[in-house]
């Protein structure tokens, strides 16, 4: 299989989307049920279930506006790595101070029998003094 890089720009911005749009659904069909999200300084979460609990409140507590700058997509057969910049400004929906947070990931991502690339891993690789 050719590495379609148009595919995995689409699953990306459906990615974004989700995120801003605060639609967890559409966000839980882009992981891989088995994926693992380590955020930074934090324990790995383990499979679509423990994403999704974790992931909830962000998406029910704050308005998103995220954005990311890809840097490097490269892969072989089932399987590619992105390196990106990211920029992710959270504006509480009770009326708290918004914040803002510049970062950098590593998401692996996975073609799956449904023809669809879908996060696999995701690292944050934030460093400390980026908040």
């Amino acid at each position: 299989m050719k590495l379609e890089l148009k595919a995995i720009r689409l699953q990306r911005q459906a990615w974004i989307d989700a995120v801003n749009s605060g639609d967890i659904d559409k966000f839980r069909d882009i992981l891989s049920n088995d994926a693992v999200w380590i955020p930074p300084r934090m324990p790995a979460l383990n499979g679509r279930d423990a994403i999704i609990e974790w992931m909830t409140p962000f998406f029910a507590d704050f308005k998103h506006e995220f954005s990311v700058e890809p840097q490097s997509v490269k892969g072989a057969g089932n399987w590619a790595v992105e390196q990106s910049d990211f920029i992710s400004k959270l504006e509480p929906n009770d009326g708290g101070g918004d914040s803002q947070l510049d970062g950098k990931y590593l998401i692996i991502w996975r073609w799956e029998k449904d023809n669809i690339w879908r996060m696999e891993r995701y690292v944050d690789m934030t460093e400390e003094d980026s908040e």
